[in-house]
């Protein structure tokens, strides 16, 4: 193993600094100054078994938080050869064989771990799981987070949610409840719902706010028309529109994506978040949120679109004006900002209470407590001191109040 917290990294010969992707193992965190000793969490990763993609920033955004705060190591299985013949057997067969996915290397588990912790963006993604041996013999409590699943889809993914069963793990969280009783008939094990999360020191504008420089801001799923309103205030009234030109494409560095995101959160007046189910009629019964309102919220910006009508949406996010409500083709999308900027004083309320909202809610470091507390840990000092420095970050905010 390798000695230096937040460095660890599983080769496929389960040894740390040999036989593994380089270029991976110097994209890991450096260490925070914890002292070394055996790490008690194993933490899973697809980083290094496919291309990165814009949306994969925000799920390897939470696996570096829990590096900086937690003892633990990172599985991060690469690609090997698929034998030709295992593969044709797979297309002929149509079912899962003795190993879910033979292209993912198989990797040992060496030691013990209190918990096992694997974030994954959809159901599919747990077939890998099978490649690592040991797993349940070496690690005390398995726990998985599904990021996106929607009800439609349950029994599309159906074998990978038995998998989870078959393998043994103790609890599934969820992102979206919808499917919740579902996943938890189905994967044998006690399922609930997790909320994700933002790196909130990352995107906090404290304690240096920059000047608020964007006037509009946008990025993911949008409303053409919406889209098209803020163009024409850009062409014809000066107004800084930013926004996506190209979508779902793979990124060399996730890291830098994410910390261009945040920098230019902190500087953008309005950015618009919609309902994930505005346009994924799958989605839609589930009513499921999305990143965005993380991310706007946890920059200081003031939100425009709409927002989940659901429990754990009003618990998240309880303070008025979280989302300010406007059409999803917000024709007059000029006369609405004018509006708002009529009333500087509400602007205000909304950035401070999302600014602190975000630092005391919404890091990731809340859903990784939960982890904790359901494998019976407690909070490392490192956790602790990053709740500490969110804690005086948004008193800070308190006082200052969020510039304009």
């Amino acid at each position: 193993m390798c000695d230096t917290p937040g460095e660890r990294l599983f080769s496929p010969l389960g040894e740390c600094g040999r036989r593994r992707d380089d270029r991976i193992l110097r994209r890991l965190p450096r260490s925070t100054g914890r002292s070394p000793k055996a790490p008690r969490a194993l933490l899973y990763s697809n980083r290094a078994a496919v291309e990165w993609r814009k949306w994969h920033a925000y799920l390897y955004e939470f696996e570096d938080v829990i590096m900086e705060i937690e003892d633990v190591d990172l599985v991060a299985p690469p690609l090997g050869r698929t034998p030709r013949g295992v593969e044709l057997a797979r297309r002929l067969s149509g079912r899962r064989l003795a190993f879910a996915d033979p292209k993912v290397r198989p990797t040992p588990i060496r030691r013990d771990y209190d918990v096992f912790f694997a974030f994954l963006a959809f159901a599919g993604e747990a077939d890998p799981l099978t490649r690592l041996q040991g797993l349940r013999e070496r690690c005390g409590t398995a726990i998985a987070f599904l990021e996106e699943l929607y009800t439609p889809h349950v029994d599309v993914n159906r074998k990978s949610l038995e998998l989870l069963g078959e393998m043994g793990f103790d609890r599934v969280f969820m992102f979206n409840p919808g499917p919740a009783q579902q996943v938890e008939e189905i994967a044998g094990c006690p399922t609930e719902f997790l909320s994700i999360g933002v790196d909130a020191l990352k995107f906090c504008p404290f304690p240096d706010p920059p000047e608020r420089c964007v006037d509009l801001y946008q990025f993911g799923r949008r409303s053409p028309v919406t889209h098209d309103a803020a163009l024409a205030m850009a062409e014809q009234d000066g107004r800084f529109y930013l926004y996506d030109t190209v979508f779902n494409v793979p990124i060399p560095d996730y890291r830098a994506h994410r910390k261009l995101i945040a920098e230019t959160m902190k500087r953008a007046k309005f950015f618009f978040a919609y309902r994930a189910g505005q346009d994924l009629p799958d989605a839609m019964a589930d009513d499921p949120m999305s990143s965005r309102y993380f991310e706007g919220t946890a920059g200081g910006a003031v939100l425009l679109g709409n927002h989940p009508r659901t429990p754990e949406y009003d618990a998240l996010f309880p303070w008025p004006d979280a989302t300010i409500e406007i059409p999803y083709d917000a024709v007059d999308l000029r006369g609405i900002v004018a509006d708002l900027e009529a009333q500087p004083e509400r602007l205000a309320t909304a950035r401070h209470n999302n600014v602190t909202g975000a630092l005391r809610r919404h890091d990731w470091t809340y859903p990784w407590l939960r982890v904790l507390e359901t494998a019976g840990l407690e909070p490392t000092a490192a956790a602790r001191a990053r709740l500490e420095r969110m804690a005086e970050l948004a008193t800070l905010a308190d006082a200052e109040g969020v510039p304009a």
